[in-house]
């Protein structure tokens, strides 16, 4: 009988401790959350081409107004999407995730053309970064550069 209980109890504590971690490792940002990029809307917060990822609310649509190209993105603290609204055809645009957050270059960063030059479409353009599996380090800037 006294083993029984004690089977029970083990089998009890392994899955409120399973329960606890899905709850406590999972993010908060959720599918069903609902974002908008619409170019007039009130609570888009305008940054520059270069940001310390740290200092990014979590959650909020944030607009970069460059001369050569106006994009808006979300970021999750893993991924961003986002969609450029307009971009000179002769420009392209690079994603620069950074390590450090004043994103000076180093072996760890990740680059990537979301828009290259001369090549359409040139505005209402859909792009997302997936933030690559299993590193063991986060990135700290981000930066969206000309491509050429």
């Amino acid at each position: 009988m006294f083993s029984i209980k004690t089977t029970k109890v083990k089998y009890l504590a392994i899955y409120i401790v399973i329960i606890y971690l899905i709850f406590a490792l999972t993010d908060n940002v959720y599918s069903q959350d609902i974002i908008s990029f619409n170019q007039q809307a009130e609570d888009i917060i305008t940054i520059p081409s270069k940001i310390d990822l740290t200092k990014l609310s979590r959650g909020g649509v944030f607009k970069v107004e460059h001369e050569d190209f106006v994009l808006q993105f979300f970021f999750n603290n893993r991924d961003i999407l986002g969609l450029i609204f307009k971009r000179k055809p002769s420009i392209g645009i690079m994603v620069h995730l950074c390590l450090y957050r004043s994103c000076e270059e180093t072996p760890y960063d990740l680059r990537k053309v979301i828009a290259k030059a001369l090549e359409p479409p040139y505005d209402k353009t859909f792009f997302s970064i997936k933030f690559p599996k299993k590193l063991q380090y986060e990135f700290q800037g981000l930066e969206f550069l000309k491509h050429k």
